[in-house]
């Protein structure tokens, strides 16, 4: 049975510090070595260090597989400034750097901003595209030039939509290379994503398979598997608000759960983003949601509960999915890669 990965590295571990350069390489390594397709890290200095450098580092170890940001957003960003960094990623690779574009979360409001809305979205990429094509754009009535997009590796690097919701899964049908899919991994919810994704497509004359469908998740993988659950609950508490911050409409909410799933949203505190023992999973837990939210966007447990789990979404239609290793600890990230390099990629890959 055959699944494409992809791996996002950039816990606060990879800040980096020069002595963990070598361990970095490695992590790189045993991702390619396992068949892992695209490796990117995360574009917001609330949660890590400086996406730029990160992703720079990752691309000069890695050899084979796609490098880049997963996801950046339009705020903290000017599209000079990512098509500048995007063609340098794409020449550092020959060929191989990749950009998901999304509205903004921790990045943007931890710094007093709202996310981004999808117009912008919209204009940004088809901005960036510009620039690195022709070397001039315009983007929300200013000018946009580099007069170095003749020497750029590709005039065009694939740039993928991070969606959650309805109207962004047909945005990036219409105008993507890709979609990153952060609506869930249970059957109702892939087949909804995909029908939304090329709806998306069809309303711009495109064909289907021009949009390269991820989807999401979030993962901890140990051989103790009670201890693997427990790990993921930050993670999964932070995407259950994000996926639905923006409302409920659409989003394949269990009727009986949608009050609950509202009032958890209403009180998230962002400052506790992702934390595992912070006050979003405890609230998770109290209103009930926390198995809901593990069968919705976890990948955790066990090599074989990892096994089962991606086998049950290749059933349900999933061919490519993202995980990472969920750990600060650069050696707890080289134990889950390892694991995952020799027990659970050898079944798919």
């Amino acid at each position: 049975m055959k699944m494409t990965f992809g791996v996002l590295l950039g816990h606060q571990s990879l800040l980096p510090r020069r002595e963990d350069l070598a361990r970095l390489g490695g992590l790189v390594a045993f991702a390619e070595d396992a068949g892992v397709e695209a490796i990117g890290t995360y574009d917001t200095s609330f949660i890590g260090g400086d996406a730029y450098v990160r992703a720079t580092l990752l691309a000069t170890f890695a050899q084979r597989a796609r490098v880049g940001l997963r996801p950046t957003n339009t705020l903290t960003r000017e599209p000079q400034i990512m098509a500048g960094f995007a063609a340098s990623l794409d020449s550092l690779t020959q060929g191989r750097a990749f950009l998901d574009v999304a509205s903004g979360d921790s990045a943007v409001y931890n710094i007093g901003l709202e996310p981004a809305p999808r117009k912008r979205i919209e204009a940004y990429i088809q901005c960036v595209r510009g620039l690195l094509r022709d070397g001039e754009s315009m983007f929300e009535g200013r000018p946009q030039r580099v007069r170095w997009h003749g020497q750029a590796v590709r005039p065009a690097i694939p740039i993928s939509i991070c969606a959650e919701g309805p109207r962004m899964l047909h945005l990036a049908g219409r105008i993507a290379d890709g979609v990153i899919a952060g609506t869930g991994l249970t059957p109702d919810v892939v087949a909804d994503t995909v029908a939304r994704v090329h709806a998306g497509a069809e309303a711009e004359a495109r064909d289907q398979d021009a949009c390269e469908i991820w989807f999401t998740t979030r993962s901890t993988l140990d051989k103790d598997r009670d201890f693997a659950i427990r790990d993921v609950h930050g993670s999964v508490s932070s995407i259950l608000n994000h996926a639905m911050r923006f409302g409920l409409e659409g989003k394949n909410v269990p009727s009986q759960l949608k009050a609950k799933v509202q009032e958890y949203v209403d009180g998230y505190v962002l400052y506790e983003h992702v934390q595992n023992h912070g006050e979003n999973p405890r609230r998770m837990q109290a209103l009930g949601l926390t198995e809901y939210a593990l069968e919705r966007f976890a990948l955790a447990g066990d090599p074989k509960d990892w096994i089962r789990r991606i086998e049950g979404f290749a059933e349900a239609g999933i061919e490519r999915i993202w995980f990472s290793p969920a750990h600060d600890d650069i050696e707890r990230q080289h134990y889950e890669l390892q694991l995952f390099h020799d027990e659970i990629a050898p079944h798919f890959t």
